[in-house]
C-alpha cells in the first residue's frame, strides 16, 4: 500500500506538471538557464555548475545537472554563453540531454542604466525505457503490481529515443546598480516531442518574469551589506509557479528564505546559505515541501558553484556595465 500511495502521488504530480522544464531554487546561480540575456553580465569568464536532487527520500531519482560558461566580448558588443544540461526522472526511465547556445547584445543606455537582449538556440535529446514503466492496468488492489500491461508499447527491447530537436528562446534584461528586471520566452517554436509519434505532442512555451533589487544596509561608501527582495514568475502550459523571497548579503556570507506557490497549491518553503570568496561562490539550498507530496517526500537539495574570472583592468570597456545581483 505504501508503494501504491507513492506511485499515486508521483503520477498526480507528473500529470499536473505536464511538460514542465526542470526548475532551480537558486535561479540566479544559474543565470543563463533563467534568461539568455544574462550571458556576459559578469564581464570576464564565468563558469557555473548546478546540481538539484528532488525528493531523494522517495527512492527514485529526480536529478538535474547543468554546467555553463559565459563571457562578455566588447568586440562583438555583448556576451556569449554555452550550457549543457542532463535531467534524469524516475530512476533513469526518462532522461533529457540538452545543449544551449546563446548570444546577448549589451546596450548601455546611460551611465546608470543598461539593457541586454539575448537569443538562444537549443538541441535536445530525450530517451525513455518503456520496459521499466508501471501501468494502471497492472495494479491489483491487494497485491500491488502483478499483471502484464495491455498498453500498446513500442516494439523495442531497450530505451526509445526521440530524434534530437531544435528550439529557440529569447530574453531581455534591464538593470542599474541597485535594480534589475527581465523577461524570457523559452521554446518559442514549440517543437514536437513524442515517443509514440503522436501529432500535437509539443514542448510548451515557457514564459519567465523576474525582478529584484539591492538595498544597502550599511553606510559605507563601498557597500558590503545588502537586503535583496526578489520575485520570479513562470508559466508553462497549464503549470504556473511564483517564487517570493529575499536574500541577506554581508560581505562574503549570504542567506535567503523563499516561498513557492504553484498553480494548484502551496509547494515549498526554501532556505539558502552561501559563501563567496574572491572568484568562488558556493551555495546550498533545501526545499521544505508543504504540499500533499510531503507525505512521501521530505524535501529537495540543491548545490551551486560559480567561478568568476576577472580579465578587465580598470576602467572596464566603455560599452559594458556589470550587473550586480545575489548570484544565488
Amino acid at each position: 500500500m505504501k508503494k501504491l500511495l507513492l506511485f499515486s502521488v508521483i503520477l498526480t504530480f507528473l500529470i499536473e506538471a505536464r511538460a514542465q522544464d526542470p526548475q532551480f531554487t537558486q535561479f540566479y546561480a544559474n543565470p543563463i538557464y533563467l534568461n539568455p540575456a544574462f550571458a556576459g553580465t559578469s564581464g570576464g569568464p564565468r563558469f557555473a555548475m548546478n546540481y538539484r536532487n528532488q525528493w531523494p527520500s522517495i527512492g527514485a531519482s529526480f536529478v538535474t545537472y547543468t554546467a555553463s560558461y559565459d563571457q562578455h566580448f566588447d568586440v562583438i558588443g555583448g556576451g556569449i554563453g554555452f550550457q549543457a544540461l542532463y535531467d534524469q526522472a524516475g530512476d533513469g526511465e526518462l532522461s533529457t540531454t540538452k545543449a544551449n547556445f546563446m548570444y546577448s547584445y549589451h546596450l548601455r543606455v546611460s551611465k546608470k542604466f543598461s539593457i541586454k537582449a539575448g537569443l538562444q538556440a537549443s538541441i535536445t535529446k530525450k530517451s525513455l525505457d518503456f520496459n521499466k514503466l508501471l501501468w494502471r492496468d497492472q495494479i491489483d488492489n491487494r497485491l500491488g503490481f502483478i499483471y502484464n500491461t495491455q498498453e500498446p508499447l513500442p516494439n523495442t527491447n531497450g530505451k526509445t529515443e526521440i530524434e534530437p530537436f531544435t528550439d529557440f528562446s529569447a530574453g531581455i534584461l534591464g538593470f542599474t546598480k541597485k535594480f534589475y528586471a527581465g523577461f524570457a520566452v523559452h521554446h518559442i517554436n514549440e517543437p514536437e516531442q513524442s515517443f509514440l509519434g503522436n501529432p500535437g505532442s509539443t514542448l510548451p512555451m515557457k514564459m519567465t518574469g523576474h525582478i529584484g533589487m539591492l538595498i544597502p544596509m550599511d553606510k559605507e561608501r563601498e557597500h558590503k551589506s545588502f537586503f535583496s527582495p526578489n520575485i520570479l514568475y513562470q508559466k508553462q502550459d497549464h503549470f504556473m509557479q511564483l517564487n517570493v523571497g529575499a536574500y541577506y548579503i554581508n560581505k562574503f556570507f549570504i542567506t535567503g528564505v523563499w516561498y513557492r506557490q504553484t498553480s494548484v497549491n502551496s509547494d515549498a518553503v526554501m532556505a539558502l546559505i552561501g559563501v563567496k570568496k574572491d572568484q568562488l561562490k558556493f551555495g546550498y539550498s533545501y526545499d521544505i515541501t508543504i504540499s500533499d507530496v510531503n507525505k512521501a517526500s521530505l524535501g529537495s537539495h540543491e548545490i551551486s558553484l560559480i567561478v568568476e574570472m576577472k580579465v578587465y583592468k580598470r576602467p572596464p570597456p566603455k560599452h559594458w556595465q556589470r550587473l550586480d545581483c545575489p548570484d544565488f
